[in-house]
């Protein structure tokens, strides 16, 4: 990682908030370039080439996203992000399948495993795998790395589908179920040494990712 991201980095992320504006971007487009969208690329092609290294059966393929709203969902809001973030999943499930992400933001960064926008059908099998087997999903989730650390993202169904117990029912009764961690890496966020630290982390998401995997495939078939 030859441009390691910086405070800089941050920085220009609450610059970028407070002067969400065209005018003011484009005369910051090369801060923009350099001290953020060069970096942050950057991190994501290390961070996939040690994955492939790491685990080449997954075939992984990174996308990054754009600084840029879509112009058509502004709502009022300025042209652009406030955050930029990138994600590694197989290349015939873009924007549809599991997948593991790295978000930087102007107050820190998250990074896990989860699904883009996982369906109604999706959810479906899922469950079904965990009424089938409750104690193995059960026992995936005890085994993620830094549990403690860790956080569900997703939002939760107005009615329960069902009572699996403490462990599982968070991930059973949501629309949407994410696993990851908020502000993880300490000095090593602003360091050459992110890629290794963040591949790391995503080889231990692995075997969530992979079951994940499983959903999506199954689901697939009987589309």
């Amino acid at each position: 990682m030859n441009q390691p991201l910086t405070n800089a980095s941050i920085d220009f992320l609450w610059e970028l908030a407070l002067h969400n504006e065209r005018p003011w971007f484009r005369d910051h487009k090369e801060q923009f370039e350099r001290v953020l969208h060069q970096p942050f690329k950057e991190l994501a092609a290390g961070t996939l080439e040690l994955m492939d290294k790491r685990s080449p059966e997954h075939r992984f393929s990174v996308h990054v996203s754009r600084i840029y709203r879509d112009a058509r969902r502004l709502y009022g809001r300025g042209p652009y992000q406030d955050h930029l973030w990138f994600s590694l999943q197989k290349q015939d499930a873009q924007s549809r399948g599991p997948m593991l992400w790295f978000e930087l933001g102007r107050e820190g960064t998250s990074h896990g495993v989860g699904f883009w926008d996982r369906t109604a059908r999706q959810a479906e099998v899922f469950r079904k795998r965990l009424d089938a087997a409750p104690q193995h999903f059960e026992s995936l989730v005890q085994s993620l790395p830094d549990l403690e650390k860790g956080r569900l993202w997703g939002d939760e169904y107005k009615r329960p589908k069902g009572d699996l117990g403490p462990v599982l029912n968070p991930w059973y009764n949501r629309k949407q179920a994410s696993f990851g961690y908020d502000n993880y890496f300490g000095p090593e966020l602003f360091s050459p040494e992110l890629p290794v630290r963040l591949a790391d982390s995503f080889t231990g998401l692995l075997p969530l990712y992979d079951f994940f995997r499983e959903i999506y495939e199954e689901s697939q078939r009987d589309a």
